[in-house]
């Protein structure tokens, strides 16, 4: 299925939206880090906000941290796959380890974004685990070239 929308994340203050130097080595739910990476972004600017106050929280951060910004990507990729829609997703949507923080419920996410990957799968559309009903779009940027088209977007949010 090919995506194409407005997406949001959260960056440093004044850094650029597509600013990929960190993702090969974080740790997150769609990807393996140090062997492949990914961009994750919200549908909306209340579930990027979500996902970095999660992200504080699972830190242990308490107080002032360094500026954040929300930006927008405009994105067009294709093939992802909707996890969010049983119509088509190989999980039922409804699956607690989409979004469970649980370290066997995040090696499932790992293992099928592994299995997707390796299908082509360019993009996943998942629920959020920070805010519910919210969605999330992890891109990986290292497939097909013409396959994901990223172009910064004009919106700047404070976080």
């Amino acid at each position: 299925m090919r995506y194409r929308a407005k997406v949001w994340r959260h960056v440093p203050a004044g850094a650029h939206p597509l600013n990929a130097g960190y993702i090969l080595r974080a740790a997150g739910r769609w990807n393996r880090p140090g062997i492949y990476g990914c961009l994750y972004t919200s549908l909306t600017p209340d579930g990027a906000r979500a996902e970095y106050h999660k992200y504080l929280r699972r830190a242990g951060v308490v107080g002032a941290t360094n500026p954040r910004e929300l930006v927008s990507i405009e994105v067009d990729i294709d093939p992802i796959v909707d996890l969010t829609d049983s119509g088509s997703s190989p999980v039922p949507p409804t699956s607690p380890f989409l979004t469970g923080d649980d370290p066997k419920e995040l090696e499932r996410c790992r293992s099928l974004a592994d299995s997707l990957r390796a299908r082509g799968c360019a993009g996943i559309l998942a629920p959020s685990s920070a805010a519910p009903g919210d969605k999330n779009l992890a891109i990986y940027i290292d497939g097909i070239a013409g396959n994901v088209t990223l172009e910064a977007g004009a919106d700047r949010l404070p976080l």
